[in-house]
């Protein structure tokens, strides 16, 4: 007789270690739970296989044949911050490669004044630059100097890392610099681990690459100790032991120690295994969406034909890492989940901030008093009075009391908020679905959607009816799922390389040779490595694919001899079908092959799951019936509900809802109207009863608090899903990477009802008197068309109708930048423009499709006049196809809701925003009116300052913001068309955000807002002045609304940072004869801000991101040489501004750029004695005419069509954000980290007050006096002090104008002669003449 084999699946959580045992000849399983011992996770791992082998005999004599773990060991330490002391090793020039991220902030507009920006993972003050340079192609630039970088590392092994990463730009091409660097590396830190990115990711995009190789790092010393640690539990005690990864295959310990990276989500992708294990591989239901909802989060996947969907990042709290991982989303939606009513809002929030393990819900008798979803549930009777079988008693008075208080904040009952929490949080869920479901392009209703975790099976049964995903499956121990899908996995490995070019110039030999390469490398791993001969090993070939010019790689499954049969045509149709599917349309653009990639896997053999006894009939026995409950739904009370034991229930019995079936770790809500049946491996199967017996509940058809907040939850998704869409495939990199794109979803007024920049739909409907018809789509980028709705030509307005059955329901519609739109400069912005027919093609409002048939004609022509049409055209299909998808979801939400409750929500929403904004100017805008004026500092054209003016007051509970005071229009494009929505948006959004930032901004307060804007003024030109230009006025504005409002309420001082935003265009032709044309947008230094530093090389527009640089050596002619901030470009304060960037673009073709800039002499103002950042500069260097000692030319802010030549630099110093508060008041310890972090200088320390030791210590007592002696300088004694730095008066900047800039101080607007039609206007005339009495008395 045969020794029988088992199998140990464990699954390590935050409160519970979850294991299951099965017996691999006959299916028979065995479950334990034991706390989990976070201070070493092993421990909990040994006591849980001692206690479920404990139910076998002689269980402790058991040798385990192997042992399948999911852990959170490598999650953990990134969420409490606990890993490694890491070392990075980057690219000369590139030190602050973490420290700029991609330059993103998250969240909406004003979201960077409340946004805290996370620790680095690698420290700066232990960031090395290497000497050497690589192409984009892999060739050598500069040489690798193993001697200057060992002297420049010594002093970093000093400090003792505990891992180093080494990621240097482009080594995805050529690993042969890092592997140079590891050398030295371990020459000094022979025992320290190394990790190189050309190893651990080798794919293009250096933050990427980076983050994910440091992350590597910071994981590898804790889970190379922990793992040690286990095996050493486990000797003699288990064959093998093996790590659950992020993508559900299995790894050996080896690899897992040196790639920790891949394991990072190795929790979540138990349970999705899990799944496919209990339900795909078991039943006929293979189509599967899972839903894993714990106690602070909900995690979603979809499955079909039994494979795991999977992306090639992962995300661990703010951290995105280039890792395959499941598809898994996440969202803050668990049992813990806080329920509350901002005051502001009244309205009612779920999540994502959570009670945690302690206190813990308020039912649970542990302290906590604030309202759960738990909480919620066990009001309404979705919770037996104990759980884990009786051994923890529920406070049911506690639960009540907590809710209560959310029910009298709403003004509605016990019940009604305790479903209403509900509600809103199955929406936050309901969401999560949609992600993976309807944005992958999958209908959920030809899917099953499957339930586990502790809390999952509660609100199953509710969302499976919100997707129309039947049946509803309960697997078995829901609450143990993760490690039975531990135990069922099996090995897997994979490799890739990058391997970008056009496909239809591609040799197919190459591709199939490429693949050939690669399955020998992970055959050779996973026989070496992972211990499974070949002949066991499943191998599936994998190519990433993009249409040329898109970032998004679309991953498709090859079959080599359709590829050797059928050729690169294959490929094509493989992408052309999955782009198709996921965003409804495909372009004439050439595709590009960017990464191949080989899978194996172990050969799957089948593992018995024991099967239920057969119930002799469908009605359980009472005996089944464990007790009996008042349940609650839809209003109703439905008293003596039973809960059903699971474990009593058999194959083939039913029961119906509503009721509950309750075992140890979970209890599954049915409700009425559904049907729970049992299969033969145990899943509880929710199906919808079409005879409801009387248990249906009504569809309310009157609006409720609760209605609303779904409402807007399903809003919210909607404009996200446009955002997705957008930056997923649009060409132009200003939409795609920088995501200047601006999208919303109107009431058919054309009221706001989602978006960020205000309605476009008013400007276009007071112009618009023709018909507007279902299918209709409008096209336009006028200015003057849409009363400055959008702002110049390069943004392209789609707008479409949304009707159901004829009747208008509302308006999508979305803006995105275009790279060029044709006019005199390449980029169509040119800075000497003089009116707008130099800018570009003008589209008025136009119908370009009616009734769904374009007039494709027109469009040609509208491409023909542009000098990149195939972008144009990717980018138009991209603004209709996501004007398409909000279009359907504003559809659905009709038919959902019914046409009254539809209306009655948009009405609701759009005075719960009035009603908040109008509570903020009551209670947080003082009554005195606030001034404040600002400067564009040269029109490109060496006039200037431009003066920005606006005085807010505040009568009856409304604000006025007057414009009078503008400088008049400019001859130049520097001009502004201020829409007035928009204006209006701006200050909504940033009053909003402070108090309650969940909130979908709208239309709703604009009544509440008067805007006055002098016709003819630089914010309001009269056509065709031109607005090419108008990009600083723009940016400028937003430093105006901060100072006005932060006058008067505290919560939105802050100093100066918007500033520019600054552009540069580089075109020409290759020496091939290609043509090239780069649009690009910098950042700099966000401000100081109430609640800290500004960010160092940040954007403080929403979303907004930096192009990847390796992306942009490999498709244009340059070379980006350095790319980091500037010490000291931060303006001091208590708050230090952001450092600005430093860019050095060398220059690979002869071409022709564009700068568009500005605070080059006017610096970014601080605030409360904060000081000013520093200012911007451009400096070409000729390299072309000497090598040696090139001429150095400063450059104007606002230049066109300035001559390059191969080699040339273009050196451009963006500006610093101003600080914050006294700077006197710093800790110097603060300022002392930042000196070693070369983020201040030494010398900068002294603005600080600080004195430091040579060894960057602070000298305590030389501190002490240099602070005194600071405060007793006389600016700092006055009683009344500045609010507002401006590091000097006009007339002092313009006299140091050309000693400190490099060039002429500009001529002031007055004492030129503006021309143009503004001239005969009444305030023009005034100003004129108001100016030309200064000038005669300063004369």
């Amino acid at each position: 007789m045969s020794v029988p084999l088992y199998r140990l699946g464990v699954d390590v959580g935050g409160t519970f270690t979850d294991l299951l045992l099965l017996r691999e000849d006959t299916g028979e399983t065995w479950r334990a739970k034991v706390p989990s011992t976070p201070e070493d996770q092993s421990l909990a791992v040994i006591r849980g296989k001692d206690q479920v082998l404990s139910n076998i005999p002689n269980g402790a004599d058991v040798i385990l044949h192997v042992v399948n773990h999911g852990t959170t060991v490598a999650t953990n330490v990134i969420l409490e911050q606990k890993g490694a002391k890491v070392a990075l090793v980057v690219t000369e020039g590139y030190k602050d490669i973490l420290q700029t991220r991609r330059s993103q902030v998250p969240g909406n507009l004003a979201s960077w004044i409340i946004w805290p920006k996370p620790e680095l993972l690698a420290p700066l003050e232990l960031t090395v630059e290497a000497p050497g340079r690589l192409a984009t192609d892999g060739t050598e630039v500069r040489k690798f100097d193993e001697v200057i970088f060992e002297e420049r590392f010594r002093p970093i092994a000093k400090e003792k890392p505990d891992a180093v990463t080494i990621s240097l730009i482009n080594s995805f091409a050529n690993p042969v610099h890092e592997e140079a660097a590891k050398r030295v590396v371990a020459k000094l830190l022979p025992d320290t681990s190394v990790s190189i990115s050309s190893e651990v990711l080798p794919e293009l995009m250096e933050y990427e690459r980076t983050i994910t190789t440091v992350v590597n790092s910071y994981v590898e010393p804790s889970v190379r100790h922990y793992l040690g640690n286990l095996l050493q539990s486990l000797e003699r005690k288990a064959q093998h032991l093996r790590i659950l990864r992020s993508d559900g295959g299995l790894s050996s310990v080896s690899l897992a120690s040196r790639f920790p990276v891949t394991w990072v989500l190795s929790g979540p992708a138990g349970g999705v295994s899990g799944v496919v294990s209990v339900v795909a591989d078991q039943t006929k239901f293979k189509n599967l969406i899972t839903l894993d909802m714990g106690g602070t989060s909900t995690d979603v996947a979809l499955i079909e034909n039994g494979v795991p969907r999977i992306r090639r990042e992962t995300k661990v709290a703010d951290l995105i890492v280039k890792a395959p991982s499941i598809d898994v989303r996440t969202v803050g939606a668990g049992g813990g989940s806080i329920a509350k009513v901002p005051e502001v809002t009244k309205a009612l929030r779920v999540g994502p901030e959570s009670a945690g393990a302690i206190p813990g819900p308020a039912c649970y008798g542990k302290g906590g008093s604030t309202a759960t979803v738990t909480d919620a549930n066990a009001v309404l009777g979705y919770l037996p009075r104990s759980l884990l079988g009786g051994t923890f008693d529920l406070d049911l008075n506690a639960a009540k009391k907590a809710v209560q208080q959310v029910a009298d904040d709403l003004g509605i009952g016990l019940y009604e908020a305790a479903e209403g929490i509900l509600k809103v949080s199955n929406e936050t869920m309901y969401g999560a679905l949609r992600l993976v479901s309807v944005e992958q392009g999958y209908d959920p209703r030809d899917f099953s959607l499957v339930a586990f975790g502790g809390a999952g099976p509660l609100h199953a049964n509710s969302l499976g009816k919100l997707l129309g995903a039947f049946p509803v499956i309960i697997p078995p121990s829901p609450g143990v799922l993760c490690a039975f899908g531990d135990a069922m996995t099996l090995l897997q490995h994979e490799v890739g390389k990058t391997f970008i070019r056009i496909l239809q110039q591609t040799d197919k030999r190459d591709t199939l040779d490429a693949f050939d390469g690669l399955l020998e490398q992970v055959r050779a791993v996973m026989h070496d490595e992972q211990g499974v001969p070949e002949k066991k090993q499943l191998h599936k070939f994998q190519a990433d694919l993009r249409y040329s010019g898109q970032a998004i790689n679309i991953s498709v499954d090859v079959q080599l001899e359709s590829l050797r049969k059928l050729g690169l045509p294959y490929l094509q149709e493989l992408f052309e079908a999955e782009h198709d599917k996921l965003f409804t349309y495909r372009l004439s653009s050439n595709v590009e092959l960017v990464n191949l990639r080989v899978i194996a896997e172990e050969l799957k053999y089948d593992l018995p799951i024991k099967e239920l006894e057969q119930a002799t009939s469908v009605i359980p026995p009472d005996s089944s019936i464990s007790s009996k409950t008042t349940l609650v739904f839809g209003g109703n009370e439905f008293a003596d509900s039973p809960i059903w034991n699971r474990l009593s229930l058999k194959n083939g019995h039913a029961v119906l809802g509503p009721c509950i079936i309750s075992e140890m770790d979970s209890n599954t809500v049915v409700l009425p109207g559904f049907r729970a049946e049992i299969d033969a491996v145990g899943n509880v199967l929710i199906h919808e009863v079409r005879d409801k017996q009387g248990y249906e509940v009504p569809a309310g058809k009157e609006l409720d608090t609760v209605t609303v907040d779904i409402f807007e939850n399903a809003l919210r998704n909607a404009r996200n899903e446009m955002d997705t869409l957008m930056t997923k495939t649009t060409m132009s990199p200003a939409i795609r990477e920088q995501q200047d794109e601006f999208n919303v979803i109107a009431e058919p007024t054309g009221k706001m009802v989602a978006g960020q920049l205000g309605s476009f739909i008013g400007g276009f409907l007071d112009v618009w008197k023709d018909t507007i018809e279902p299918g209709d789509i409008f096209l336009t980028n006028d200015p003057y068309s849409v009363s400055g709705a959008i702002s110049h030509h390069n943004d392209w307005l789609i707008l479409m109708p949304i009707h159901v059955k004829e009747e208008l329901i509302a308006w999508t519609a979305n803006m995105g930048h275009m790279t060029d739109v044709g006019g005199s400069v390449p980029g169509s912005l040119p800075c000497a423009a003089s009116s707008i027919f130099e800018e570009g093609i003008q589209i008025p409002v136009t119908k370009v499709a009616s009734r769904g048939v374009w007039n494709e004609d027109l469009m040609e022509v509208i491409y023909r006049n542009v000098r990149l049409p195939d972008w144009n055209r990717g980018d138009v299909r991209a603004l209709v196809a996501a004007c398409t998808i909000a279009g359907k979801r504003m559809v659905e939400l009709y038919t959902r809701f019914g046409i009254t409750v539809y209306f009655a929500a948009i009405d609701e929403l759009l005075d719960r925003n009035r009603k908040a904004v109008s509570s903020i100017i009551n209670t947080s805008i003082a009554d005195e009116p606030a001034y404040f004026e600002d400067w564009i500092d040269d029109d490109g054209q060496g006039v200037g300052p431009w003066k920005i003016a606006c005085t807010m007051s505040k009568k009856d509970g409304r604000l006025n913001f007057d414009f009078s005071g503008t400088d008049p229009q400019s001859p130049s494009s520097i001009n502004f068309y201020l829409n007035v929505n928009m204006f209006k948006m701006f200050v909504g959004v940033y009053l909003l955000v402070v108090y309650d930032s969940s909130v979908v901004a709208n239309d709703g307060f604009h009544d509440l807002i008067d805007v006055f804007i002098p016709e003819g003024s630089l914010l309001r030109p009269i056509r065709p002045a031109a607005v090419s230009c108008r990009t600083h006025l723009l940016a400028r504005l937003m430093d105006v609304l901060s100072a006005l409002l932060g006058q008067k309420s505290p919560q939105f001082m802050t100093a100066a940072g918007f500033s520019d935003s600054p552009h540069f265009m580089y075109s020409g032709y290759r020496q091939t004869g290609e043509w090239f044309q780069l649009y690009w947008i910098g950042f700099g230094g966000i401000p100081g801000r109430p609640i800290g530093d500004g960010p160092d090389g940040h954007c403080l527009w929403p979303a907004m991101k930096a192009i990847p640089n390796e992306f942009l050596e490999l498709y244009y002619p340059l070379r980006i040489e350095v790319f980091n901030t500037v010490a000291d470009s931060g303006g001091p304060g208590l708050y230090r501004g952001g450092n600005a960037q430093r860019i050095f673009w060398r220059f690979l073709e002869d071409g022709e750029i564009s700068i568009h800039d500005d605070r080059w002499l006017t610096k970014p103002w601080g605030v409360l004695s904060g000081e000013p950042g520093a200012r911007s500069t451009k400096v070409l260097v000729k390299y072309s005419e000497d090598p040696e000692n090139p001429p150095r030319e400063a450059l104007g802010s606002k230049q066109d069509r300035i001559k390059v030549s191969t080699g040339d630099v273009l050196e451009w110093i963006t500006w610093g954000g101003g600080g914050w508060g006294d700077p006197l008041k710093r800790d110097p310890e603060v300022v002392a980290l930042e000196v070693r972090r070369r983020l201040v200088t030494a010398r900068g320390a002294r603005r600080y007050g600080v004195v430091l030791h040579e060894d960057c210590k602070v000298d305590v007592q030389g501190t002490a006096s240099l602070r005194e002696e600071m405060r007793s300088v006389s600016s700092r004694e006055t009683e009344s002090e500045e609010v507002f730095n401006r590091g000097g008066s006009w007339e002092e900047l313009r006299a140091s104008c050309l000693e400190e800039t490099g060039l002429p101080a500009p001529i002031p607007p007055w004492e030129v002669n503006l021309r143009g039609s503004m001239t005969q206007l009444q305030w023009f005339k005034e100003w004129k003449a108001k100016h030309s009495h200064e000038v005669e008395r300063h004369g």
